[in-house]
This record gives C-alpha cells, structure tokens and sequence, in this order.
C-alpha cells in the first residue's frame, strides 16, 4: 500500500473516530439537555396545578367568611329547636349551596353534633368531630380548611348520591373532600360550626381545568400532550387519562414503585411514566389532610414522545452540521498532507530498503515537491546514516568472527585446564591418601614412641593432608561437572546405611578431634530414590563443613522429613553461625565467607557450589538458616 493512502487511511480513521465521538457526546448533551428541560417544566407544571386545585377551597372560604355572619345562621344556631326555623334555614342554604357548585353544606352546634344537613337524606344528631377540618374550627374558632377522606358510614350519611359517585370512579365506598369549616360566634360565645365540601371522586372539572389551562387541551400525534390526575391512596378518582377504550382510567392505581416513593415516604417521584399505553414525563405530589397524613397524590404529566421527537431533530440538525464541517475539513486536510507525503514517498521506500537490511541502498534524486529543501535535507540524513550502519554493520562483523575464535580458543583452554586438572587431582589421590595413612600410623606410636613435639608436628602434618586430600576431591568433582560428566543415575537406597553410615564413619576422627557429638535423627530404614555417590559427596560436603566450622564440643544433628511428593534432608550444626548478608555467596563456586568461625581454616569455596549443582541434576532445591552466634542449618529437598 502506497504511503500517500496509508496517510488518507489514517486521516479518514482520525476523522472518523472525531466524529462519532463528537456525535456521542452531542447525543447524550442533547438527550440530558431536553429530559432536564422536560422534568423542569413538569415541576412547574405541578405547581400551577395545585393553584387550581387550591382555588376551589379559596373560593369556598371566601363563600363561608361572608355566611359566617349571615343573620339566619346565627338566628337558626340561637333556636334550632324550632322546627320552621330549621325548614327555611334548610331551604336558604340549599339554594346557597347549589349556587356555589357545593356537595355538602352542614351546620353543627358547638359539640360537632350535625344540626342540619342540606342534601337529601337531610340527616342529623351524628357527631364529626372526628373530621379534623370540623375538629380545628371547634378548637381554633377559626376558619379551618383541607382536604380530608370521608368514612364510608359518614359518606351515606351526607347523601346517596355521592356515595354512587364514589363507586363509578374507582370503585371506593370511602370520599374524599375539599372542604372548609367556620365558627359561628355571638359576644365571644361559640354557637357553632358551619361546613361546606365539594367532593373529589369523579370531579372532572378540577383536572380538566389543570389540563386545559396548563397545557391548553392541546394534542400530539392524536394523544393528549398534558394529563393530569387526583389520586385518593394510589386509586385514580378523578382523571383526564383515558383506558384503552377511551374512557377516563379511573379505579386504575398507580404503579408500585410511585406508590412506595409518595405514599410511604412522602416524598415527590419526577421521571418517566407508563401511563394506560403511553410514556409521559411526570410528578407526583403527596396529597395531605389537616393533620398531616398522606391521603394521596396529585399528578401532571405532558408526553414524552414531544421531547423525544424535538431531541431527534436539534440533534439531526446538529450532527448535520458538525459532519458537513468535518467533511469539508478533512478534504482540505488530505489535500495538504497528500502535497507533503507525495515529496517523502521515495524515502518511504529507502526506509523499507533499509530496514530489510540492504545497507547499500543510496537515494540518487529528491522528487519535486513542496518540501523539496526538507526532504533534500532528509534524503542527505538518509544516506550519511546508511553509510554509518553499514560501516557499523561490517565492523560487528569483524568483531563478531574475532569473539567467536575467542571463545573458541577459550573453550580449548578451558577443556585442557579442566582434563588437565582431573587428572592430575586423579594421579595425586591414592599417593595422598596413602600419605595420610602412613602419618597417622606414625603418629599413633605403631612405629615406635614420639614425644608431644612430634606428635604435635605430624598432626600438623595430616592436617595439611587431610585438606589436601578434600581440595583433591572437590576439583575432580569440578572436573567431573565441568565436563558433563556428573550424571545421575538414581536407585532405591537405604539413606542410613549406604549414604550417612559410611560418611561418618570416614569423619570420625575429626569429630573426636573436636569433641562434637552426632544425634543422627534418620531412621535405619528411610528409604529414598537418588544416586548413591552422588548423594554421598553432598552429605560428605554438609558433614565436613559442620565439624570444621561448627562449635568445638558441640552438637550436629541430621534429620529427614518424608512429605508425599518429596523428602527434605538437613544437616545442623552448633556454631557461629552465618549473617544474613553473606547468605548469598554460599553456593557460589570459589566462593568463601570470611569471618571468625572461618579464620585459620582452608577450604577451596567448591563444596556448596558441587552440593548444589548435585542437587539440582536431582531436580531438588538446597538452602541454608542460621541464626548469627548460634546455629547453621543446611537443607536441601530432593523428589521422592
């Protein structure tokens, strides 16, 4: 692919990312943006609609401050155990109430006790005072009002009529009213109580008033944009949303979740709605009586599908816009990086050269551009740096064949050193260990008697030779590792009596030299699988080390603790013991810790690096604890 549409590839990926992002972000704006707004203007929608449902009781209260001193009233109050009086008063307020547009109009003396009652069945003598409107004008003797729920019993009693309306809107025996109660009084004297109530069940004209001055009876795609609704519990009583039959949805109840917010909580619930068929944005306000329980809801709601289709539109408007930009920037913006790439193709393609490895590739000519300076510049830059890495190239090369007959040469001497070193460590055993024995027969008096100076000069002597003879064999076990020939050939073997036994038996002398006791915790019959000798020159290494660098008059201890897939061996010793710095070079190959358990001892440094690579041809692991002025402890663990 040419550099040039690789370019255009790349801007059309940078600009196309751009613009989905972009379109994402004008998304979710525009989207936050229109609901916010939406939500916004329901809450004030809710609140211009309780203004009409308040309007009602202001009206009322306004009708009862004038009746409240109203001369028959107070006259019938004064007398209302006259019969003709109570007649024409009942008469009188009759008319008054159905001038108003009022359900009920009552009058009650000062105990509560119903006196008259206006509608049909005009029945009386029951006590309200359970009623909290009627209740606070009693004990206030001021104007009381509210909104409050009706008992069933209390609903029959105030007219047939209303109870029907209840039952066709929701089904409900129970009512509930707005209504105001106002104290009648004489020189300061309490003659009783006057109430006027316009029922809520089935008043159409409350929410079609909400509706029709909120939102103008307006429609949208053939629904209403605004519905609103009086709530007595979750229960629709009085509503403007219609059933899918197209008749108001009263008796229907809210949802659950509406229920649990406004009801139980008391709080308002603002969000989307599934109203009968169709999503509206909505609030819903708890409806309180005069003692400030929750008797319901009031609710408005305007359509969504308003919202969401204006949303579509500003944001089809807007992505329009945003891509007709973006598709005119990014024409510009080929057409100025298309003039630089053309100039830089050829140096494109020495690139590629280059990095193919042909070294010898030159740029002869700079093609004509509008960046020719740049790229002459570039081209010049190009050649100095190929001529720099082939001459670079062709001295690694030299260096390369020079380190490779290095290392060849090294690997010569090394093999020499290493076949020279096994044998003469191999020529240099058996006199030496014959040495050895010949010094100690001396020494113990088998030849004849010696004093102590020259018992004291051959021990010297055979310590010399013992070291001697250890250096020995630590460098034909290098030797043997060196050149590979350390291999393991594992067998099933009795750990006590063909590895351990023979070890001590051979150190012997030098733990009683030392005056060190061995508590050797194996068992006679632990078995393990492993190579015999080899095993033997590890435990020979831990052993030797613990006497010669262990407490005089000390303790070692061995020990074997059987696992199911692995055995782990150890070897402790009283001591000095080792720091924690030093822990690190103990298995390093000629590699000796200095310190004072170690002055005036010899050793090669080779012991714990051949204990290791033993180890680990096993697959095992070795490691070493000590606690500094105490004790050492070699362990290593090996597959059982």
């Amino acid at each position: 692919m040419k550099l040039q549409t690789k370019f255009g590839l790349g801007i059309l990926i940078v600009f196309t990312l751009l613009a989905v992002s972009i379109a994402t972000t004008s998304f979710l704006w525009v989207d936050h943006t229109t609901i916010r707004d939406a939500q916004a203007r329901v809450q004030l929608h809710i609140q211009a609609s309780w203004e009409i449902f308040n309007s009602k009781l202001e009206r009322m209260q306004a009708a009862m401050e004038v009746l409240a001193r109203d001369q028959q009233v107070r006259e019938f109050l004064q007398n209302s155990y006259d019969p003709n009086l109570a007649l024409k008063t009942r008469i009188y307020l009759e008319l008054l109430r159905q001038s108003q547009s009022m359900d009920v109009l009552n009058v009650m003396d000062s105990t509560g006790r119903v006196l008259l009652r206006t509608r049909a069945p005009h029945l009386a003598n029951d006590v309200v005072t359970d009623d909290p409107v009627v209740s606070r004008a009693l004990t206030t003797r001021k104007l009381a009002v509210g909104t409050i729920i009706l008992p069933p019993e209390r609903l029959r009693r105030e007219g047939d009529e209303l109870v029907a309306r209840c039952l066709e809107n929701g089904g409900e025996l129970r009512g509930m009213m707005q209504t105001v109660a106002v104290p009648i009084l004489a020189e300061d004297r309490l003659l009783g109580v006057v109430q006027v109530g316009s029922l809520v069940n089935g008043a159409s004209e409350k929410v079609d008033r909400i509706r029709n001055t909120v939102f103008q009876n307006a429609q949208y795609n053939g629904k209403p944009l605004g519905t609103a609704t009086i709530f007595m519990g979750d229960v629709r009583i009085s509503t403007n949303v219609l059933d899918t039959q197209g008749k108001r949805a009263v008796g229907t109840r809210a949802s659950p979740e509406v229920a649990q917010r406004v009801l139980v909580e008391g709080k308002p619930w603002t969000g989307r709605a599934w109203v009968v068929d169709t999503w509206y944005l909505a609030q819903y306000d708890p409806l309180y009586d005069p003692d400030g329980r929750i008797i319901g809801m009031l609710y408005v709601g305007e359509l969504e599908q308003k919202y969401l289709d204006l949303r579509t539109q500003a944001l089809a408007l807007f992505l329009a816009v945003i891509f007709a930009g973006m598709l005119l920037a990014f024409v510009i913006f080929f057409l100025i990086v298309r003039s630089i790439v053309e100039p830089i193709q050829q140096l494109a393609y020495a690139t590629q050269r280059l990095a193919a490895g042909d070294l010898t590739y030159r740029i002869a000519d700079v093609p004509r551009g509008t960046t020719q300076d740049e790229v002459k510049n570039l081209a010049r830059s190009f050649n100095a740096m190929a001529e720099e890495l082939q001459q670079q190239r062709e001295q690694i090369e030299d260096d390369r064949r020079a380190l490779e007959k290095l290392n060849e040469d090294l690997q010569t001497t090394n093999r020499n050193y290493m076949e020279m070193l096994g044998f003469v460590a191999h020529e240099l055993k058996n006199p030496l260990s014959s040495a050895i024995m010949n010094v100690h027969t001396v020494k113990d008096g088998y030849v004849g008697p010696l004093n102590d100076t020259q018992k004291a000069a051959l021990e010297s002597v055979a310590k010399s030779l013992r070291y001697f003879r250890e250096m020995i064999a630590n460098y034909l076990d290098l030797s043997r590792l060196e050149k590979g020939e350390l291999r393991v050939k594992p067998i099933r073997l009795e750990l006590q009596s063909e590895v351990i036994a023979p070890i001590v038996e051979g150190l012997a002398r030098s733990l009683q030299e030392k005056r060190m006791t061995l508590d050797n915790q194996v068992p006679a019959t632990f078995e393990l699988r492993a190579d015999r000798d080899l095993l033997r020159i590890v435990y020979d290494n831990l052993l030797s080390n613990a006497i010669k660098y262990g407490r005089e008059g000390g303790k070692i201890v061995l020990s074997a603790q059987p696992t199911d897939r692995s055995v782990t061996l150890s070897v402790w010793n009283e001591g000095d013991g080792i720091p924690p710095d030093k822990m690190n070079l103990l298995f390093k190959k000629f590699s000796r810790i200095p310190g004072k358990s170690s002055a005036g001892k010899k050793g090669t440094g080779l012991g714990l690096y051949i204990c290791k690579e033993i180890i680990e041809k096993h697959g095992g692991k070795i490691w070493a604890e000590s606690q500094v002025g105490a004790w050492t402890k070699f362990s290593f663990e090996l597959p059982n």
